[in-house]
């Protein structure tokens, strides 16, 4: 196209447009997975927090000789004063540890009355499973056994839940 000395080149509106649209698709993907992988983290991070938690609570009860309780407060039982669990010393229950979950829904334990409780010889009253949820819904499970409180994390339930 032969164009007149004096005009000066540049875009048109529509090549703007076009560039404009597919700069803003691309933000749009790359944002929406950039919070897949922010959920996906905090939901590893609390399951991780959780599962040094139990194995901590058991060693403290075992090296200190006295009794301590995990009590979870899951969104599952109580909805509106929920989503933390406190960790408890002694026979008397003396508040040793509150942990609030941030971004992860604490949702439900199939621990009796949604407590676990470490004897002085370290030594778990049951074994049992917490599962925890992210914004997006993916969940993980960590899972007790009982006697010896080997915990792990999972992606799937365990066999007998």
């Amino acid at each position: 196209m032969k164009r007149s000395p004096g005009l000066k080149q540049g875009f048109t509106l529509i090549e703007l447009m076009v560039v404009g649209g597919i700069i803003s698709l691309l933000l749009g993907l790359g944002i929406n997975g950039l919070d897949y992988l922010i959920q996906w983290n905090k939901l590893n991070t609390a399951a991780a927090l959780l599962s040094s938690e139990l194995k901590n609570t058991q060693s403290r009860a075992f090296y200190e000789g006295v009794y301590y309780k995990i009590e979870f407060y899951t969104t599952f039982n109580w909805p509106t004063s929920s989503n933390k669990y406190k960790i408890l010393k002694g026979s008397e229950s003396e508040l040793y540890k509150e942990i609030k979950l941030e971004g992860v829904e604490l949702f439900k334990t199939n621990f009796t009355n949604n407590k676990v409780y470490f004897y002085p010889n370290g030594v778990p009253s049951m074994g049992g499973t917490v599962t925890l949820k992210n914004k997006r819904g993916k969940i993980l499970y960590v899972i007790m056994t009982p006697v010896t409180a080997r915990v792990r994390i999972s992606p799937d339930p365990p066999e007998n839940w």
